[in-house]
């Protein structure tokens, strides 16, 4: 039997960046993979594996989770090492730059105390250090419900890490901050996002059984707008603004310069030889009426017997806290043709934001060898009251009606080498 833990110790692409790899070596290299075939979505409401990539649309996509990852490990001198990694895969936006997820240079001040300057994964959730990693976790991806909704991935800037031995176990404290730039998709197009400052701390515990975590971090949006789209069709008819006169202050309210986000999660996963159990929770504080307020949390339960787990998992996300009133055109004029088009669509494009939606996972991994693993995911989620924020939709599908449930069938082959 072996311990997930200790597979991801010993194989794991991202954990031999963790500080003490290629220790007796100058350059060390590795690398790791998914290659993944995902099934979901209907015709008008396509899966999203997260904001940065396209919809699957009721059908195969091998395009959604598959990736290729190499990464460098260089001993400079006594306490100092470098890190630079890149991930090959599918983006809305892709480029060079993007494909360099880190690239950083860490130095050890003692024992205890670790800095690192350049681009590094922001730690914000569990899987912040190996999410591209397929082969350290058990699912075919990472849970769609409280993973697809965090864009953000890397930092430009920097940490600074405390640790320090406790009970059976260690104690990490890390601050961090920097910008990071994203892709977001929308209903008309998808736009780059930047998040400047974007600072944070996290505390965790390891021991030989449990991970434990919790974090929170705070970003303010510098460049850039996902409702700039809807912004110019709604506000260049002069003649709607003078009609609907609440429709200018609306119009100030989509900015999404200068807003705030906030973000919070705790996460606890408990692992021995047989048994595997995992949960997060988060909770998103946004300024902004596309973003509500979201809630997300998932459990996940694994039994290993040999080189086969069997695995199940529950998650939730679910839109909270008042949402946006829009005020619609007086009486006397929502019957004008255009003016009630343009209530429609900003009203259709502010519900198909919010999120109430569940999901029921079952899965295997089987541990082909120390390298390789083969996975089979089965899901089904349900859209509560009608809420689509979750998935992908084109102008078309916010008037088509909402799916009780849509399955997802996912088989993932996850190397590292």
């Amino acid at each position: 039997m072996r311990p997930l833990k200790l597979t991801l110790l010993a194989a794991s692409a991202a954990t031999l960046a963790s500080g003490h790899a290629a220790a007796n070596e100058h350059v060390k290299v590795s690398g790791f993979g998914n290659i993944s075939a995902i099934h979901s979505g209907s015709e008008d409401f396509g899966f999203v594996y997260d904001l940065t990539k396209e919809g699957v649309f009721d059908e195969w996509s091998l395009k959604a989770g598959s990736a290729v990852g190499l990464q460098l490990n260089a001993n400079l001198f006594d306490n100092w090492d470098f890190v630079i990694q890149g991930v090959v895969q599918d983006r809305i936006e892709n480029d060079l730059n993007k494909s360099i997820t880190w690239a950083f240079l860490r130095y050890k001040i003692s024992p205890d105390v670790t800095v690192r300057v350049g681009r590094i994964a922001t730690p914000i959730y569990m899987l912040s250090e190996y999410r591209d990693v397929g082969f350290a976790y058990l699912w075919t991806k990472p849970i769609t419900d409280f993973y697809a909704n965090i864009p953000v991935t890397s930092l430009n800037g920097g940490d600074i890490a405390y640790t320090t031995p406790f009970a059976d176990g260690v104690i990490e404290a890390k601050v961090f901050g920097g910008q990071s730039e994203v892709s977001i998709n929308t209903v008309f197009s998808s736009y780059e996002v930047t998040l400047s400052p974007l600072v944070g701390a996290k505390v965790s515990f390891l021991s030989d059984l449990w991970n434990l975590s919790a974090s929170a971090a705070s970003a303010k949006v510098d460049e850039g707008n996902p409702a700039a789209s809807l912004i110019a069709l709604a506000g260049r008819n002069t003649q709607i603004l003078a009609a609907w006169p609440s429709l200018q202050g609306t119009l100030q309210d989509f900015e999404f310069e200068s807003t705030r986000f906030h973000y919070y999660s705790i996460g606890a996963q408990y692992e021995t030889g047989d048994w595997n159990v995992q949960t997060e929770l988060s909770y998103t504080d946004a300024d902004w009426p596309f973003f509500p307020d979201l809630m997300a949390g998932y459990t996940s339960l694994g039994r290993t017997v040999d080189d086969l787990t069997i695995y199940s998992f529950v998650s939730k996300a679910k839109s909270v806290g008042n949402f946006y009133e829009l005020e619609p055109p007086p009486g006397n004029v929502l019957s004008v043709p255009e003016i009630s088009s343009a209530y429609g669509v900003i009203k259709s494009n502010l519900d198909a934001r919010v999120i109430d939606q569940e999901t029921l996972g079952i899965g295997a991994r089987y541990y082909i060898n120390p390298q390789l693993s083969l996975k089979g995911q089965i899901e089904r989620t349900w859209l509560n009251n009608d809420r689509i924020g979750g998935w992908s939709v084109t102008e078309k599908s916010l008037t088509k009606p909402v799916p009780e449930y849509i399955d997802t069938f996912s088989i993932s082959l996850s190397f590292v080498f």
